[in-house]
């Protein structure tokens, strides 16, 4: 669009008035105001249109709006539309370690179940960080996002604070004891149990535990399920191996089992990363997996899946959990609740099956 002025002149100084044109001149947005003309409707259809509501439209009015968005390419001002009704259609999730496969894959998940609601996910990673935590946790409030869900650097963390925050906040897997916060967990402890027991159901009398930082909840619970399996079949509990979340602390946790005078020939392990860690210290070590040490995980994540040989895992629903924490968040409101979701064996080789 190209516009000139005129101020009373001769034409010579009107045609040096006139505005520039070309590819290089911004040219202005079309309105609400533009769509409403070309539509052949008032403004406030065009808005009852893009909002689907308050007020209900004709599908002859709602095809016009819609076709006159197309024509103009006419895009909403989403800060506007977010201070007006006060939702940004946005998601903080705040997660440990973005490189585990088993976060990495309940983040997808996660944004998988917000789509469908139009909500986009805004995502930041602590390194198990809790001042880097807090501080996601203020700024993504800032931000006005419709919600958080958090997964929790460790089980010791103050998260006192995100209860005074203004918007809905949902705690996944490492969750908080006696806060008034939504919960969605996992059930370690009967998940660890299960691993554990099919273990012994392979003849195994004595089954190791290597477990995630003493610090995480997590992997206190999964001890507490190893243990209560082993103490349910009358067999000693050996003292567990805490090493990190990682394939590094699997190598370094199976290198620690094979270096004691009587290694282990049946472990359960706490994480698939730290099975993949140990699988792959065991070929390392010239040791065979199952034939030498069987070894079942808990998590479920594809990667289990690719190691050699295939790691038996006890799953992790993360599509229900994720479903199930955005939905709370989606409910903006009322008593927390909290649910615990129980997970399935995934059968592979390394078990002995």
């Amino acid at each position: 669009m190209t516009a000139s002025v005129h101020d009373g002149g001769d034409d010579e100084g009107a045609a040096g008035t006139a505005a520039p044109s070309g590819p290089f001149v911004r040219r202005a947005s079309p309105t609400r105001d533009d769509v409403a003309r070309l539509a052949g409707v008032s403004p406030a259809v065009v808005s009852y249109v893009l909002n689907d509501g308050p007020k209900p439209v004709s599908a002859g009015k709602r095809e016009r709006v819609e076709e006159a968005v197309a024509a103009l390419g006419y895009r909403p001002d989403a800060r506007a539309r977010s201070l007006r009704l006060g939702r940004t259609h946005a998601i903080g999730l705040i997660v440990p370690d973005a490189a585990n496969p088993f976060f990495a894959e309940l983040a997808q998940a996660i944004e998988r179940a917000a789509a469908p609601h139009g909500l986009a996910v805004l995502m930041g990673t602590t390194a198990d960080d809790p001042a880097k935590e807090a501080k996601y946790l203020e700024d993504l409030a800032e931000r006005r996002v419709d919600g958080l869900i958090l997964i929790s650097s460790r089980s010791d963390q103050d998260l006192s604070p995100a209860t005074t925050l203004a918007v809905p906040v949902v705690v996944m897997d490492r969750t908080p004891d006696d806060l008034p916060i939504s919960t969605i967990a996992f059930d370690n402890v009967g998940g660890a149990a299960i691993a554990t027991r099919h273990l012994l159901e392979h003849g195994h009398r004595t089954v190791h535990f290597v477990a995630g930082p003493r610090e995480v909840a997590v992997s206190g619970r999964r001890i507490d399920g190893w243990r209560a399996a082993l103490e349910e079949a009358g067999l000693p509990t050996p003292r567990p191996t805490h090493t990190p979340f990682t394939y590094e602390g699997g190598r370094t946790a199976a290198r620690q089992l094979f270096a004691r005078r009587h290694p282990p020939a049946a472990v359960v392990v706490s994480s698939d990363v730290q099975a993949i860690g140990v699988v792959s210290a065991s070929a390392e070590l010239g040791l065979r997996i199952p034939d030498d040490l069987a070894l079942v995980s808990v998590d479920g994540t594809r990667a289990a899946a690719f190691a050699n040989p295939g790691i038996t895992t006890l799953s992790q629903p993360i599509e229900q959990m994720a479903t199930q924490a955005v939905t709370t968040i989606l409910a903006r409101g009322g008593d927390p609740v909290h649910v615990v979701i129980c997970g399935a064996l995934t059968i592979r080789r390394s078990c002995g099956c």
